[in-house]
């Protein structure tokens, strides 16, 4: 099983952090091994998402539900996919500098081959996780 952690302060609000996060629409466009990602069933407090990643001719889908606290934290659960165990979760604390962003995901592939194959590409994502988003934030909301 691969568990990392990451955090990071950005000179940005809660609000603004966890506003990209639930961006889902968007992960293409920034994170490399993202081919598509999409929330579906939202409600005030949880929605589904779907997202696929690809690797050369590898490309796996998985399905989760996200529990929200909107501005302050995200937990996501596996609801379907290639792992056989998925969770993450994001938490947004205000600081006076702006927010510390802390990420953590623990997960495990079904697939001995997958995990071959995509787990250390997987894992090298998680590990870079949060530098994509400060780096979003400051594309979005500048430095």
């Amino acid at each position: 099983m691969a568990r990392y952690n990451a955090s990071t302060v950005v000179p940005f609000t809660p609000e603004q952090m966890y506003d990209l996060v639930v961006d889902m629409d968007r992960y293409p466009e920034f994170l490399p091994w993202c081919s598509k990602a999409r929330k579906y069933e939202c409600t005030e407090t949880s929605f589904r998402s779907e997202m696929a990643f690809s690797f050369k001719a590898l490309r796996e889908t998985f399905y989760t539900i996200d529990r929200i606290e909107p501005n302050r934290r995200i937990t996501i659960t596996l609801t379907s996919g290639p792992f056989q165990h998925l969770e993450s979760e994001w938490q947004f604390i205000p600081t006076d500098k702006g927010t510390k962003v802390d990420f953590f995901i623990d997960f495990n592939f079904k697939s001995k081959l997958i995990d071959l194959t995509i787990g250390p590409i997987f894992g090298e994502a998680s590990r870079r996780m949060v530098e994509a988003f400060k780096q979003r934030a400051q594309t979005v909301y500048g430095s």
